[in-house]
């Protein structure tokens, strides 16, 4: 697809630089509705975001797995006290009798007289540095829930990323085939203003002769004059609407580029409801579906991670370390294992409550799956029915249309023959164009059904 899309880039782009170099120019672009879809899905900003939030939600699995892993930490200490924090003197140990005092003040003297302190202090500064690690082995199922909660959210953020192109892609959908029959219908004004332009003809040799009255052919030109007016009105609106689609598909413009830029038109042969049908997947395994069983299974998870909250948590570790917390002499090095048991106690009565408040989630979530799947049921028969009764509308339109051609040709020669007035042949004209423009709105009305039905059921692709 990307080599597609590139060649539509370059496409589309020395089509907009030739008008605005060539503006006399009669080149006209012309881009398909697989074109505008595929450039959509990768530069519109729904399109963009859905994509961030499923890269999101992969990184926030990969920090999922990480509890998986022992962790490591590396701690180191230093100090320097103004007192040292630890001061032991004679009186501390031999207490504050007479005797005390005496043999005190002998210890004291004699101690003074060798150059021994007779006091001791301890913790005035040190240093240390240690290496940790800890290796949980059972947290109550909580790091296995964590895990499967991320897995969710994964494939649900997958899932959102391929309904969002499902809906960029019916936007797209249903700004061109408006753009097409709002083109279509220009055609069909340039053909009814062609067809006033003869009955004006005619109209005119008959008013010479004395055949019909003035006012017929004024009626004819105040007609006319209306359909210019809204062929004006039709150009303006399809340049707003062209540069609205191309604006969201992400692809650049101005106005003199999109005055000569044209969408394919409709299909020769429409798909008949029997051969669109035949292409829907069952509700039951579409995305919206699978995203709804999705949350029901979250909330599962998370029920599992509350209760684990109050299951006693293993662990094993070992650590390592260098230091001198007492600022004399060398430094030592030591290390240990050890072994860690959590059971919570006075908090076992808030969590049993919180595990309680998720299991009701989990019925409010499943609920939630059964109504709205039954939802999903009552919308696949809702568009069914409306893409069957377009499909029997356009066969009524297209009848219309072929009385309405029949009785125009009827007029015109009852007119030749001098049988009917000039009002009845311009109101036959005015009903042939009628017809056609019913036929074509019916016509873009039944693609953009079938267009809403098959991309809302199509499971989700695999990535």
């Amino acid at each position: 697809m990307k080599t597609r899309l590139t060649i539509f880039l370059l496409f589309v782009s020395f089509g907009l630089l030739a008008a605005r170099e060539y503006p006399d120019s009669a080149a006209v672009s012309v881009l398909t509705l697989e074109d505008l879809q595929d450039s959509a899905e990768v530069h519109s900003v729904f399109a963009r975001k859905a994509s961030l939030s499923v890269l999101s939600a992969r990184e926030q699995r990969r920090e999922a797995r990480w509890a998986y892993v022992p962790s490591v930490s590396v701690s180191s200490v230093a100090y320097n006290t103004l007192n040292p924090l630890v001061h032991i003197t004679l009186s501390d140990v031999l207490g504050t009798s007479d005797a005390a005092w005496n043999l005190t003040n002998s210890l004291t003297a004699r101690a003074y007289e060798n150059g021994i302190k007779p006091y001791y202090d301890a913790f005035s500064g040190g240093y240390g540095v240690s290496a940790t690690l800890l290796q949980p082995l059972y947290a109550g199922g909580r790091i296995v829930s964590g895990n499967r909660l991320a897995d969710i959210g994964v494939e649900a953020a997958e899932i959102q990323e391929n309904m969002a192109l499902g809906e960029v892609r019916d936007s797209v959908e249903s700004k061109f085939w408006r753009i097409v029959a709002l083109q279509r219908k220009g055609e069909t004004v340039d053909e009814a203003l062609e067809l006033l332009s003869s009955l004006e003809k005619d109209l005119g040799s008959a008013v010479s002769a004395g055949l019909v009255s003035s006012s017929d052919l004024s009626a004819l030109k105040l007609r006319k004059s209306e359909l210019k007016s809204a062929k004006y009105r039709l150009e303006g609106s399809l340049i707003l609407l062209k540069m609205d689609l191309l604006d969201f598909v992400g692809c650049e413009y101005d106005v003199l580029s999109v005055k000569r830029l044209r969408l394919g038109g409709l299909p020769s042969e429409l798909p008949s409801p029997k051969e669109v049908f035949s292409r829907i997947t069952p509700v039951d395994t579409g995305n919206e579906a699978r995203l709804l069983e999705l949350q029901v299974e979250a909330k599962q998870a998370e029920k599992k991670m509350a209760e684990g909250e109050y299951l006693p948590q293993v662990a094993v570790g070992a650590a390592y370390g260098y230091g001198n917390m007492m600022q004399f002499g060398n430094g030592s090095s030591n290390g240990m294992v050890f072994a860690t048991v959590k059971i919570p106690i006075t908090d076992f009565g808030k969590l049993a409550a919180r595990s309680r408040r998720y299991g009701y989630e989990v019925e409010k979530a499943k609920m939630d799956r059964d109504y709205l799947t039954s939802r999903l049921r009552l919308r696949e028969g809702m568009l069914r029915l409306e893409v069957e009764t377009l499909w029997q509308e356009i066969a009524s339109a297209e009848e219309g249309v072929c009385h309405a051609e029949d009785l125009f040709e009827k007029e015109r020669v009852r007119f030749s023959a001098g049988k009917s007035t000039g009002s009845d042949l311009l109101r036959a004209g005015l009903d042939l164009t009628t017809a056609r423009e019913t036929l074509l709105e019916k016509q873009a009305a039944y693609l953009a059904a079938v267009g809403k039905l098959l991309p809302a059921l199509l499971p989700p692709r695999q990535n």
